[in-house]
């Protein structure tokens, strides 16, 4: 009910218009997905509800096919109720990556203070706007999570699952997908790959009997929208701005230093001990992060689980000061993604740069600095002195 009338109150882009009108048009109507009717009957539904389209997206729907299978389900319901049905699940999402980050991470919190996390991250500006937005990501984020999750403790074939449609909606979630590959590979377990080779040719076949030339709608749809790669603006590109007479060179030399830095810790994660495996894991996620297509600060969830790890390592150190800096460092975060928005609810802007790139990047440097404590020591210096 708060959805509902925070809808009608806040202009604001919408992210799930498009694709419940596809599945709807498809029901309804027979249409395809990519047709011009479709795309029409998308600008007319959000011009209706006080909305307007995704910049990139301008109506058009621009997922692969199957996606319209988990849209069916809610196509049936009124506009107005399946979106504030989908914006609750997107802030349940949001919590609930919250909660899965913490445990990815190993630090120890009592059930008070992950409840008053998993409650004020839902509060953070960056997850407020993609609530409002109805946006897709943190929903995919959480699928990406909960599949590190499964990998890690031996169910590749579920992990699979959820990795097979969170890499169309999450780019980056590729990388994790290929630390897990190797991670399970050094353990003879190949049921992830199978089951990403095994889904993706059932979801192939399946819907090029239903949508038989969607393959040609889609990417036509694409390079009509997309005809270069100026639609790309990653967190790195936005480091390299700072540089404006060498801004391609340094863009592709930090893109380039990012993906080299991962193929050097990704080798030899099937011999380091679950600590080891752990903090590769963690720096996979935060470098991975800046390959994030768009700068979405709704991909900040993928953080989770790193900026956690740090602060585990910092407490097993120094326990009552790791504590406090945890805290400090959550509501200081939380605050200044308010405050370095210029009136942030006049229509709800894009997140500032500062916090886009700053917070990825104190993780890493805590990583680094952790790196010995976690990968080289055997245990922590705590468990060793009990």
């Amino acid at each position: 009910m708060l959805n509902l009338e925070l809808d009608q109150k806040v202009v604001l882009e919408d992210q799930f218009a498009i694709r419940w009108n596809a599945a709807r048009s498809w029901m309804k109507e027979g249409w395809s997905p990519y047709s011009d009717q479709t795309q029409q009957a998308a600008l007319q539904l959000l011009e209706d509800n006080n909305s307007f389209p995704n910049e990139r997206e301008k109506g058009y729907f621009l997922d692969p096919a199957w996606f319209v299978y988990l849209f069916i389900p809610i196509s049936f319901v009124r506009y107005p109720i399946a979106k504030a049905i989908w914006m609750m699940l997107t802030q349940l999402s949001i919590a609930a990556s919250f909660l899965v980050g913490i445990k990815l991470s190993g630090i120890k919190l009592n059930s008070k203070e992950i409840f008053i996390s998993c409650l004020l991250g839902v509060l953070v500006y960056p997850m407020v706007r993609a609530s409002l937005s109805a946006s897709m990501l943190p929903f995919f984020v959480l699928l990406t999570l909960l599949a590190i999750q499964l990998a890690l403790s031996g169910q590749g074939s579920q992990a699979g699952l959820l990795l097979l449609f969170a890499i169309w909606i999450n780019p980056v979630a590729i990388f994790v997908a290929v630390f897990l590959l190797i991670y399970l590979g050094s353990k003879r377990d190949n049921s992830l790959g199978r089951i990403l080779l095994i889904g993706f040719a059932f979801l192939l076949v399946t819907t090029l009997i239903l949508f038989p030339n969607w393959i040609q709608e889609w990417f036509a749809s694409l390079i009509l929208l997309e005809p270069g790669l100026d639609w790309l603006d990653t967190p790195w590109m936005g480091i390299a701005r700072a540089f404006p007479g060498a801004y391609a060179q340094v863009a592709i030399a930090l893109h380039l230093f990012s993906f080299v830095l991962l193929l050097v810790e990704w080798y030899g994660i099937g011999g380091r001990n679950d600590r080891g495996v752990q903090w590769k894991l963690m720096l996979t996620l935060t470098v991975s992060y800046f390959f994030n297509p768009y700068s979405d600060g709704a991909l900040f969830l993928l953080l989770l689980p790193a900026y956690y790890s740090v602060f585990k390592y910092f407490a097993e150190k120094w326990p009552i000061s790791g504590k406090i800096l945890l805290w400090v460092s959550f509501f200081a975060i939380g605050i200044s993604s308010w405050t370095l928005v210029p009136d942030p609810l006049a229509g709800f802007p894009k997140e500032h740069a500062l916090i886009i790139l700053l917070v990825p990047i104190l993780i890493v440097l805590g990583l680094q600095y952790f790196r010995w404590w976690a990968v080289a020591s055997p245990k922590a210096l705590v468990e060793s002195k009990k």
